[in-house]
């Protein structure tokens, strides 16, 4: 009797032992971020409204190419960023999928300016409602009433809080959750936001192709590695 509960102990333990780094491998969260598709901005560099709205025809194919390889992934939950373009990006993969995406305005681009003399940013002002075209309302929510309104970011330094607090949220909200996360944003807003979420120094060394997909997968510590980049 004695023998047979002693084996029962020891097999219930290695059980136990051989089941745990699969349990703790089952928690790491993982990001796939995407820069949106080639705009008529990128084109033609004037960046007005229109041309940064205004998908490409080489845009155009990036999304539909886009929405196949994504259809690869398993995808727990998508953000994105509130820029028109970033939506167009994403939408037909949502339209296909029957899935919703959640709207950050933390996603927004920031982080152009060519001044980075100013000083640490503390505090960001609220800027416009984030009003969307009505054919896309059915597919895009907002996780709080706050998320509703955009951030004003007039300064690099500024863009850099709006990174980290993405950054931030993104781990709160996420981590540790065993999750893929499917993010579509911007490009130096994007560069920061990979290299925070990796603990480094936001300076933008990555240098993101339009629709490129990068993937990171998270470590026990909350940082993250990045596994491959332009897939």
């Amino acid at each position: 009797m004695f023998m047979k509960s002693a084996l029962a102990l020891v097999l219930l333990l290695s059980s136990l032992l051989l089941s745990a780094p699969m349990a703790a491998q089952a928690t790491e969260t993982e990001i796939y971020f995407v820069r949106h598709a080639e705009t008529m901005g990128n084109i033609t560099h004037s960046h007005s409204k229109k041309d940064d709205q205004t998908l490409s025809p080489e845009g155009k194919r990036q999304v539909a190419e886009l929405t196949r390889r994504l259809g690869q992934l398993k995808i727990d939950y998508i953000i994105v960023s509130p820029k028109l373009r970033a939506l167009k990006t994403i939408l037909p993969y949502l339209k296909k999928h029957r899935v919703t995406a959640e709207i950050w305005p933390e996603l927004a681009e920031c982080c152009w300016q060519k001044d980075r003399s100013q000083t640490s940013a503390f505090d960001l002002q609220r800027g416009g409602k984030i009003e969307l075209p009505a054919d896309m309302q059915r597919w895009f929510s907002f996780p709080d009433n706050d998320s509703h309104y955009s951030y004003y970011t007039r300064t690099y330094s500024e863009g850099i809080l709006q990174t980290l607090m993405a950054a931030d949220r993104l781990k709160k909200r996420f981590g540790q959750s065993g999750k893929t996360i499917l993010v579509i944003g911007h490009y130096h807003a994007g560069s920061r936001l990979l290299e925070i979420l990796q603990g480094m120094e936001p300076i933008g060394r990555y240098k993101l192709a339009n629709t490129s997909i990068s993937h990171l997968v998270e470590n026990a510590n909350g940082t993250f590695n990045l596994l491959n980049q332009h897939r």
